[in-house]
């Protein structure tokens, strides 16, 4: 007869296995990311036209040239003078005599005058203007930011 076979054997207890039984929990994060309007902000640009008178002074120059016969025998070339605000360019000439002789055919003056007046233009000037503004939510009321004058 095996030792199973005895029937005092059969109630008494199995030895307890050397096997340890733990539960295991996983958990599993998941991130993401959501888009969600809090608010807008919206910039509009301005531009300001104007006529607006600007003074200037303007500078202009008219010259004369004036012709002045002279026609008389000199000894010798003198150079270009200035007489005040005229230049004085004198013109030789040989001419036949009896014998050659240097004479002063004429001069030519150049006088400069200078003009100067004051004027006033008027001239389209552009000045521009930004408007920021700013709304609370989707579909808030559209409100100006301060600005930061």
């Amino acid at each position: 007869m095996s030792a199973d076979d005895n029937p005092e054997n059969a109630h008494a207890p199995a030895d307890p296995p050397d096997e340890v039984l733990l539960s295991a929990i996983e958990e599993k994060l998941t991130v993401g990311v959501r888009t969600t309007e809090t608010g807008s902000v919206r910039v509009r640009k301005f531009v300001h036209e104007e006529m607006q008178p600007v003074r200037i002074r303007l500078r202009s120059e008219h010259v004369e040239v004036r012709r002045v016969p002279i026609n008389r025998p000199v000894e010798a070339r003198t150079q270009t003078r200035r007489e005040g605000n005229t230049l004085v360019v004198p013109v030789f000439e040989y001419v036949p005599v009896v014998k050659m002789q240097l004479t002063l055919k004429e001069e030519v003056h150049i006088t400069t005058t200078e003009i100067v007046e004051d004027v006033e233009h008027q001239v389209l000037t552009n000045s521009e203007e930004l408007v920021v503004e700013r709304r609370e939510g989707a579909s808030g009321e559209w409100k100006p930011e301060p600005s930061a004058d």
